[in-house]
């Protein structure tokens, strides 16, 4: 039953994107039947105390890091993200957690990042991006903050914000085609990815030399500037993917795209040129 209400959202989706039926209603419905919370803050104690009940003394820290942690939490849209940090994991410990996860997950929860203090130490280089926006974006629930103190070399970081920012443009080329004239599987490509574009910009500002914010909407805007991008281009993807509007709407979809791309690109350009610390 759980697993129905986690996908009732998508499959009304589909179906009213067919029948051109009011997807809203439907969607609210949805997230009412799934016990969504409307405010992250009310389950991310009750969701601690679950895993510490499962995992006692080897789950050293419970944290929860991304938009429930900086305040960006948006209702029906953001997931709820957690670190777990265990001494060793087993595969008795994950069966021990599999059931109640899977319930945290129909109520919106993205499946929890689980690792050892050795996977914290030993993969920083392989995962610099992900370990960047944890460490400086989370609150610890549970135990030692076993995060704030994890070092980062800026030449791994700057090689995968360049990976993924090429990769961005790969992506919203293909989409282009994919799409066809009406450009709409590219929208909805944007709804979908913008939030991990977020995270390159923040680190792109802090290889530059910023300490820029947690909140996605100050980082946006002051990449923008910094980078001496189109005003709004990157400020409206935001805003498209918060649910405020759509890009279809306000913007001509070809028009807009050309926009973007040239935003994306210029990035990428200043990735691959900036001289960090190795």
């Amino acid at each position: 039953m759980g697993i129905f209400f986690y996908i009732l959202p998508k499959l009304v989706k589909g179906f009213l994107n067919q029948s051109g039926g009011s997807i809203m209603f439907w969607e609210s419905l949805a997230l009412k039947f799934r016990n969504v919370p409307q405010n992250a803050e009310s389950v991310l104690e009750p969701f601690s105390r679950e895993m510490v009940q499962k995992l006692g003394e080897d789950l050293l820290c419970v944290a929860v890091y991304g938009s429930a942690a900086s305040g960006d939490y948006i209702y029906g849209r953001s997931n709820i993200n957690m670190l777990l940090v265990l001494k060793e994991v087993s595969v008795s410990q994950l069966k021990q957690i599999a059931v109640p996860v899977e319930k945290w997950m129909v109520r919106g929860f993205a499946s929890p990042l689980i690792v050892t203090p050795k996977d914290l130490e030993r993969s920083l280089d392989a995962f610099p991006l992900l370990f960047t926006e944890i460490r400086d974006n989370h609150r610890v629930l549970h135990g030692e903050d076993l995060l704030k103190g994890l070092k980062i070399a800026p030449g791994d970081l700057r090689v995968q914000v360049e990976q993924f920012l090429r990769g961005k443009l790969t992506e919203a080329r293909s989409e282009f085609l994919a799409s066809g004239e009406s450009l709409k599987t590219f929208e909805d490509m944007i709804s979908k990815s913008f939030n991990s574009v977020v995270p390159l910009l923040r680190a792109l500002l802090s290889l530059s030399g910023e300490t820029p914010s947690i909140r996605k909407d100050v980082i946006v805007a002051y990449a923008e500037e910094k980078f001496k991008l189109e005003g709004g281009v990157l400020t409206d993807a935001l805003r498209h993917k918060m649910g405020l509007f759509r890009l279809s709407d306000k913007h001509n979809l070809l028009a807009y795209f050309e926009r973007y791309m040239v935003a994306i690109a210029r990035l990428a350009e200043i990735a691959d040129t900036l001289e960090v610390k190795k």
